[in-house]
């Protein structure tokens, strides 16, 4: 029987050869794609977007819920992607295996502008809102495009998930804790 040291050893040979597989796939079909370009334009359009459309006083408040929907969507999409539930192609970036524009720019940005929009609207309203479009819009628009292709998973999942990332960043848009310096 070989020792824990070896099976891990080769375990991370494996990886490694993964890795450079996919960077070569990334590298011959994936970068200056359209469907690559289209990443970049969508990075570089939400980030317009919520420089140009956000309240200036509310602009730490909403990166930090932004920043909280960007970390807990790309730790879900981790899970999803090691349990082999969905894939994402064409990455912006070879080295993650989430979709960046997806998980780092359309969420955050969203949920910060949606926010925003009518703040005494019932919570929970727009939360299923929110969900609603993200999930049998959103997904089924980055299925059509060959971005994301759920293996294990359906829209519908999604939408439970989705309304409380929604209703949690809510939540932590209305800390009032921070210290003034």
């Amino acid at each position: 029987m070989a020792n824990k040291t070896s099976i891990y050893n080769n375990y991370f040979k494996k990886q490694n050869d993964l890795n450079d597989e996919k960077l070569h796939i990334w590298l011959d079909y994936t970068v200056f794609s359209w469907r690559w370009w289209l990443g970049v334009f969508m990075i570089v359009c939400l980030t317009v977007i919520w420089l140009k459309f956000r309240k200036k006083e509310s602009t730490d408040r909403l990166l930090y819920t932004g920043f909280f929907v960007a970390i807990l969507a790309s730790f879900l999409d981790m899970i999803g992607d090691f349990l082999g539930l969905w894939d994402y192609r064409y990455e912006v970036f070879p080295l993650t295996h989430n979709y960046f524009p997806w998980d780092i720019f359309l969420l955050p940005i969203s949920i910060m502008i949606t926010l925003q929009i009518k703040p005494n609207m019932n919570l929970f309203i727009k939360g299923i809102i929110y969900a609603g479009v993200s999930s049998f819009i959103g997904l089924p628009l980055l299925t059509w495009l060959d971005i994301y292709k759920p293996i294990k998973w359906e829209y519908i999942y999604s939408f439970p998930i989705l309304v409380i990332i929604y209703l949690a960043a809510h939540y932590i848009s209305l800390r009032n804790q921070f210290e003034k310096v």
